[in-house]
């Protein structure tokens, strides 16, 4: 497995889009509204033309909904883009990541040269990010940066609000909510700051990752200058009318979190049944699995794999190994299906 792969690798060595049910990504199953999908198909003439550089239509909705000044918004082209984009504006030379955590924020803190550290936390304490470790960390090896998943993929965690400014007390911190809409919980946007950038992926919440849409609460002079090192278009015209559709439809996102509540407590209540595989409680719409070896491991996404099941494995986080797997939280017989089948193969692996 390479080191930076994600999930959702549904596409053959001819890059076809294999007949799949991916479990591999974190992407709301419900699937795109029907307003994205009719604004989708009502403005699909429109790529003629150069999408709007400011994305004023859906800067101003962005705004509202999420009660941010303009003057603090930067639109990305998925929340990804913001980690190359800040690092290359603010150049920290040594970054600090809590392990097990999205790659890509290594990914980004290797293309600047900087030097990276790892807070490594473990299975045996649930993965807990302990702040005052942090800290302790930070001051020792003197961290101009760090990144920190709020919930953190893979493993569910979230940080209170409190302990991210008892961090940014010491360093600068990016806190990357990409989840944060399957929640009800306080977003850290409203502690934005010289030291404390957030960063919101849309393509998770809205099933529109094709489309690749986020945006960024920063301090307004970091804006102005990450706003002028982007590319302008970088935002594309689709994009931008599938965001401002999906941000005037509140409706889906409520429909999105008491299907996710309810759908949590069917998927752990089977979990809970399933000899040999332990799990950490989820938070949102995924759940770190963790199996007694790694060619159990292995063993399970091979048959899963001969069901047309794909499940993540997390053999490439830093932090874990082969023995963990991700799945995301589907639908209901979506879910059922991958529980049976992961039933029935360690059934027979244990018998």
């Amino acid at each position: 497995m390479q080191k930076y792969q994600h999930g959702g690798q549904i596409y053959d060595a001819q890059g076809a889009a294999g007949d799949w049910l991916d479990f591999s990504a974190n992407v709301n199953p419900l699937g795109l509204s029907e307003k994205i999908r009719r604004a989708l198909s009502e403005n699909l003439g429109g790529v003629v033309n150069y999408p709007d550089p400011a994305a004023t239509e859906l800067k101003n909705l962005i705004s509202l909904r999420y009660k941010i000044q303009p003057e603090n918004l930067v639109l990305l082209n998925g929340a990804a883009e913001f980690f190359y984009l800040y690092l290359n504006v603010t150049r920290p030379q040594k970054i600090l990541i809590p392990a097990p955590a999205f790659s890509e924020y290594e990914r980004a803190a290797r293309s600047i040269n900087a030097e990276v550290e790892f807070f490594l936390t473990n299975a045996e304490e649930n993965f807990h990010v302990d702040a005052e470790k942090i800290i302790a960390q930070i001051k020792s090896q003197e961290t101009d940066c760090i990144f920190i998943g709020r919930p953190n993929n893979p493993t569910g965690n979230l940080i209170s609000i409190e302990d991210i400014k008892k961090i940014a007390a010491h360093t600068k911190i990016v806190v990357d909510e990409s989840f944060i809409d399957f929640l009800p919980e306080k977003s850290a946007r409203e502690s934005v700051s010289e030291k404390i950038s957030v960063v919101q992926s849309l393509t998770k919440i809205f099933a529109i990752p094709g489309l690749r849409l986020g945006f960024a609460v920063v301090e307004k002079n970091l804006a102005e200058r990450l706003n002028l090192a982007k590319d302008v278009w970088n935002v594309n015209f689709l994009a931008q009318k599938a965001g401002v559709a999906a941000l005037d439809d509140e409706f889906f996102m409520e429909e999105t979190r008491a299907w996710l509540e309810e759908e949590k407590k069917y998927f752990v209540g089977r979990l809970e049944k399933i000899r040999g595989v332990k799990f950490f409680a989820p938070t949102v719409n995924f759940v770190l699995l963790q199996l007694n070896s790694q060619e159990t491991a292995a063993y399970v996404l091979k048959e899963l794999r001969g069901k047309k099941i794909l499940l993540r494995s997390c053999a490439n986080f830093v932090g874990l190994d082969a023995r963990f797997l991700r799945t995301a939280i589907r639908s209901r017989d979506e879910n059922k299906f991958l529980l049976d089948a992961l039933q029935e193969i360690l059934k027979g692996v244990l018998s």
